[in-house]
């Protein structure tokens, strides 16, 4: 069998999800500025910020594991 070429749709997908996650987020904490919602605002910013981290961390251990090493010098 032969191996693997890359990490498949899957990551593809991952991506895109994270990625709808990560704006509908940013949308949610735009519209509830507008609203008198600090609250709202602040939780919005905050999952924005978290999916971002998120989707930052992904792409590093993606690299790491495609590149075969730990990324250190």
């Amino acid at each position: 069998m032969p191996p693997a070429a890359g990490p498949g749709p899957v990551a593809v997908v991952h991506r895109i999800t994270i990625g709808t996650a990560l704006v509908g987020a940013l949308a949610y904490a735009l519209w509830a500025v507008y609203q008198p919602d600090p609250l709202g605002a602040a939780a919005g910013l905050a999952v924005a910020v978290a999916l971002a981290v998120y989707l930052w961390n992904a792409r590093a251990r993606l690299a790491r594991k495609l590149t075969g090493g730990d990324g250190r010098a």
